[in-house]
């Protein structure tokens, strides 16, 4: 009987140091999981390059449904406004075609039209974003602006060159079914993507955003007096 109630005792015990470690372990869980995700944060702060990548491509997805939204949208307004908007139009001859060639059934001058618009919004919107948010560049607007402009214009030409790509691929597989030019016209749109990205950030970072030597001169200035107020706050 003794062993029994010593039994019992030493259950009852243990439960609730059971208990008490399992808590432990899910307080542990729910607090490592907030502070891993500070840390992201506060490493992703630290290391600059990494900041403005990181910033660049959240602002580039919002600008890009941006700007897909208008090149599928304002087609159809302009189209059920005017039927003109319907007829086949081309910019820039070449050879048999045109570099901006929008002759395809159910193109046309409005569908052009949606494409330019939705182009130059979208690269509006990405200079002000990353001006101000990704790369920190409050001066000197004039200059990025002008820069800016003339890096979006090739970024458009090496775009529509690069889409070029679908009509090649259809080109040498004239009968391939819709499936496949629905492939064929999504790698061109991925290629030409993803080189524009990495146009529009390596000529953000080094050439329109870049920071001049008065900036630099100013940012060392302000980290001094930082450096110093601390020290004073310090003693």
């Amino acid at each position: 009987m003794d062993e029994e109630i010593k039994n019992e005792q030493t259950e009852y015990q243990e439960q609730p140091v059971a208990e008490t470690a399992e808590n432990a372990e899910a307080q542990e869980v729910a607090e490592v999981k907030p502070k891993s995700l500070k840390g992201l944060i506060k490493y992703i702060k630290e290391h600059e390059n990494l900041r403005q990548l990181v910033l660049f491509t959240l602002f580039s997805m919002i600008c890009g449904i941006t700007q897909f939204t208008i090149t599928l949208v304002l087609p159809i307004i302009l189209k059920a406004v005017s039927p003109n908007m319907s007829e086949p139009f081309g910019w820039i001859k070449m050879g048999d075609g045109y570099f901006f060639d929008f002759r395809d059934p159910g193109q046309g001058l409005g569908s052009f039209l949606g494409w330019l618009i939705g182009s130059i919004w979208g690269q509006a919107l990405t200079f002000i974003l990353n001006r101000k948010k990704t790369f920190n560049a409050p001066d000197h607007v004039v200059f990025r602006a002008i820069a800016y402009t003339i890096m979006a214009v090739l970024i458009i030409i090496m775009q529509t060159a690069i889409g070029k790509l679908e009509g090649v691929l259809k080109a040498h597989d004239p009968d391939a079914s819709d499936l496949v030019n629905v492939i064929y016209n999504l790698i061109a749109q991925v290629v030409a993507g993803l080189a524009a990205f990495t146009v529009n950030f390596i000529g953000n970072k080094f050439v329109v955003m870049r920071k001049f030597k008065s900036t630099y001169a100013e940012e060392i200035d302000e980290e001094i007096a930082e450096e110093i107020d601390e020290e004073n706050g310090e003693e």
